[in-house]
């Protein structure tokens, strides 16, 4: 662990596992052959690869995506120099946990649960400036994932059930029609700056199984050439098949489990195999753990997807070893891979506050040894 965190940790851990947090609402609601292009793509003209840490275990085909979720909410300011910064700052801290991978999430905005069009608002990255950071990622070789978000404010100030799983747009015709305009410019990006993944939705439960989404996919993975990607939420992961007509399913897993704020590591790695076999048992190569996180708080294990109360106790050791079972259940089962959710775009780790930050994040918390502990053995492994 960095000098600085491990000094961080150790004067929090001084003064025990609780302390007052102020909490918020989330944003949430290698070498070149590590992420190689499409047949075709070319890289726009940049500086040379930059010196710094170095990926430990770059990805290739077979081996894990030991990944990290960035969520990026654009101020629109940051010239194309800040932005290379910030991803930078993002690799370096990665690298020193041992990651590979990283899965950028963006917001999209839609005005309401029933509305039949999708738009870019103003924190929704362009594709030039989506481009620019994965062009970074890819030259400090780290595996690149792309992912588009519905934000949900606009869905939740319509009523507390209306999340966007649940959306149910007056035509469907024209909802495709205007999430295809949005996304085919992303896809274009992707493909230019050596993106691995298109993730082609994100939770969208209510319209899983639309036959629509076979044009939509089919076209996007011409023009990107590589793998196409849904993430499924975790309710319908195990309720119902999952049809979309895609090459690879990752789950953002916020599942309950009805254990309390002392529950070890095998107490949480069991209760992770039982839901997980409410759909099948066995090895698991062909999904990932699109979305792994918990707040450090007490309860987390009741509800992982509910980021903390304003001013509610820090718990350190329920969020570690949340992260502890996780990385062993997706390394028992042979998953392709895992994402930990998440890194703030705009956010420096480097000058994090394991004391004061919000509750759902890892930097400088005891979950951060146990992200490098999980990278660390199962790269080592997969080699």
């Amino acid at each position: 662990m960095p000098v600085r965190r491990a000094a961080a940790l150790t004067a929090l851990l001084a003064l025990g596992l609780t302390a007052c947090s102020p909490r918020t609402s989330s944003g949430r609601g290698a070498p070149a052959d590590s992420a190689a292009p499409p047949t075709g793509a070319s890289s726009p003209a940049g500086p040379p690869p930059p010196q710094g840490p170095q990926v430990t275990f770059p990805w290739k085909p077979g081996r894990p995506q030991l990944g990290m979720n960035v969520y990026w909410q654009d101020n629109r300011e940051d010239s194309e120099e800040v932005l290379r910064a910030k991803a930078r700052r993002i690799v370096d801290y990665i690298v020193t946990l041992d990651a590979n991978s990283v899965a950028i999430s963006f917001p999209f905005f839609t005005s309401g649960p029933l509305a039949s069009e999708v738009y870019a608002g103003a924190s929704t990255p362009s594709p030039r400036r989506v481009g620019i950071v994965l062009d970074e990622f890819h030259r400090s070789g780290l595996r690149s994932m792309l992912r588009p978000i519905l934000d949900e404010r606009s869905l939740l100030a319509a009523g507390i059930h209306n999340w966007r799983g649940n959306i149910r747009p007056a035509s469907r015709d024209e909802w495709f029609t205007s999430y295809r305009r949005l996304l085919a410019p992303y896809v274009k990006a992707a493909h230019a700056n050596h993106a691995t993944t298109f993730v082609i939705a994100t939770e969208l439960n209510s319209l899983e199984g639309d036959p629509r989404w076979a044009g939509l996919v089919g076209e996007s993975k011409r023009a990107f050439g590589g793998e196409i990607a849904y993430a499924v939420n975790w309710d319908n992961y195990v309720n119902r098949p999952i049809d979309m007509p895609v090459e690879r399913f990752g789950i953002d897993a916020y599942f309950p489990l009805e254990l309390g704020d002392g529950a070890s590591v095998s107490m949480l790695v069991a209760g992770w195999n039982r839901w997980l076999e409410q759909r099948t048992g066995g090895p698991l190569p062909g999904l990932i753990l699109s979305e792994v996180g918990a707040p450090a708080e007490n309860g987390a294990y009741h509800h992982p997807g509910v980021w903390g109360t304003a001013g509610g106790p820090l718990n350190l050791a329920v969020q570690k070893r949340w992260f502890t079972a996780a990385c062993q259940v997706a390394r028992q089962r042979a998953m392709a891979g895992l994402y930990w959710w998440k890194l703030d775009f705009h956010v420096d780790p480097a000058r994090a506050d394991p004391r004061s930050d919000m509750h759902d994040s890892f930097v400088g918390r005891p979950a951060e040894d146990a992200i490098q502990s999980c990278f660390s053995a199962w790269g080592s492994s997969s080699r």
